[in-house]
């Protein structure tokens, strides 16, 4: 089983600031209230292994192909987190980066710097990791038979590990949730 259907959990809607920032305070409330997170750090292990090991492949190929792009694929709208972005963050034992939900969410990325995005991969949203643009899909399809295939399976694993992190903690969600009601 690769991944996970995220919309059981709650919807994160940048539109709303103040039920975004309450949705983010009540799974750091979860975390805290949770006691036994073990299957849920283990599988943030196995998440932080994939992240580690699919990072350096895609930095070498965005540092070929994003410096001379056109068009900035990273705009402020999906530089923010989903609900089980967040879930993934105080896993991995991240903070939540401070989002500017005034800015046009149609402009540049807030963490967009000259160099590229100025937060680690394990603290972006995930769709930050999984875009990949036609350039860049070019530039990783037209290297090495052998490069491409590595990245699909690094994709794929990445995928299954995230989805073996909601898996292990949706159940804690779960009754957390049903203990609010």
């Amino acid at each position: 089983m690769i991944g996970f259907d995220t919309s059981v959990f709650p919807r994160l809607d940048p539109r709303h600031p103040d039920s975004f920032h309450e949705k983010i305070r009540a799974i750091q409330e979860c975390f805290e209230a949770a006691g036994d997170l073990g299957a849920v750090k283990q599988a943030a292990r196995l998440f932080l292994e994939e992240f580690d090991r699919i990072d350096p492949f895609i930095q070498s190929y965005t540092e070929l192909v994003c410096p001379f792009c056109g068009t900035v694929c990273c705009a402020q709208i999906h530089g923010l987190p989903e609900f089980a972005d967040v879930i993934g963050f105080h896993a991995l034992g991240h903070s939540v980066p401070a989002y500017d939900l005034t800015r046009d969410l149609n402009g540049p990325c807030q963490f967009m710097g000259t160099r590229g995005c100025l937060l680690p991969r394990t603290q972006r949203p995930y769709r930050c990791t999984w875009y990949f643009c036609d350039p860049l899909l070019v530039q990783i399809e037209i290297g090495p038979t052998s490069h491409y295939r590595h990245f699909i399976e690094m994709v794929q694993a990445l995928a299954q590990a995230r989805g073996e992190l909601m898996r292990a903690f949706f159940p804690i969600w779960d009754r957390y949730a049903k203990s609010l009601l």
